[in-house]
């Protein structure tokens, strides 16, 4: 993707961010999401705290207390989540889809049931030797 396709994305990245708008009885903890899931995404070497939140321009203390103390609903993100995906991506059994999710009428699937697979990989080797518990983590 080019830099303006990826910059496109803002407004659509937002709006799939709302979906879980109703986790945070906050606004500022929700406001704090999108600046979390934008760190994590970004080209920062290190995903920590502390540079995601200089990044943005956020108090780096704040940030913290997001991550830690601020009260949101983990399942219910969780749960709209895997809801989106089904919605999205996931054809009920015995209907077929084509590749804009538009149904195909009289057309069935090669199986019955419908398959998504996800890849979850969040391991980050860590560098450094100083800090505790530095250590390849999974």
């Amino acid at each position: 993707m080019t830099v303006d396709q990826v910059a496109g994305l803002g407004p659509a990245f937002t709006s799939f961010l709302g979906v879980f708008r109703g986790c945070f009885p906050r606004r500022e903890s929700f406001a704090h999401l999108g600046t979390y899931a934008r760190g994590l995404l970004s080209d920062l070497p290190r995903k920590s705290v502390e540079p995601m939140a200089l990044a943005a321009g956020t108090a780096v203390r704040t940030f913290q207390e997001f991550l830690t103390h601020h009260a949101w609903d983990h399942d219910g993100v969780l749960e709209r989540l895997q809801r989106r995906i089904v919605e999205r991506h996931l054809p009920v059994p015995g209907e077929a889809r084509d590749f804009g999710g538009a149904r195909v009428p009289g057309v069935r699937p090669n199986d019955d049931v419908g398959v998504v697979g996800l890849i979850d990989e969040t391991s980050v080797v860590k560098k450094g030797d100083k800090t505790p518990g530095v250590q390849r983590q999974y």
